[in-house]
């Protein structure tokens, strides 16, 4: 099964094959694309591939503003406790060369820094603690880019009953 972004949310496509797949409310994400025509179909309205395709997708914003260092919450797509293990940062509107911040479990930089308030976006921590279901992750950059800068943001991880 595939798992695919539209570039609307809460968009319904119905695809040649008759299988119909809603994006989202939120985030855009297509769950569960059954066949290789199906995500070429998907292909062809406008949407895209997450690839790699994530173990669990835990948290996402999309068009993250890399030029603000405010709280920007990210949206959960789950329930449970969680262990975030990769951070994703793709899809840049422009070369992100000064953005610099971390994601916390609380705003205004608070709570526990899951990657560090200096990090860079051309390498990614990871944090190697579960937390609570509930737990909000907050992106929040210590240094914003500039100038008008936006990008995707995904938390992939495991997730436990």
């Amino acid at each position: 099964m595939t798992l695919m972004l539209s570039p609307v949310p809460g968009r319904i496509y119905v695809v040649s094959s008759g299988a119909v797949y809603n994006s989202d409310q939120t985030t855009g994400i297509i769950v569960n694309v059954v066949t290789v025509q199906d995500v070429s179909d998907l292909i062809a309205a406008g949407c895209a591939v997450v690839n790699p395709p994530p173990t669990d997708l835990l948290f996402s914003l999309k068009a993250a503003n890399f030029n603000v260092a405010t709280d920007q919450l990210l949206v959960p797509n789950f329930s449970g406790r969680f262990r975030p293990k990769r951070f994703v940062v793709m899809n840049a509107s422009i070369s992100l060369t000064t953005a610099a911040g971390g994601f916390y479990t609380a705003g205004a930089k608070g709570g526990t820094a899951l990657v560090a308030a200096g990090q860079a976006y051309s390498a990614l921590n990871a944090a190697a603690d579960w937390w609570a279901a509930g737990t909000p992750v907050y992106l929040s950059l210590t240094t914003a880019q500039g100038a008008a800068a936006t990008a995707d943001v995904y938390v992939y991880g495991d997730v436990y009953a």
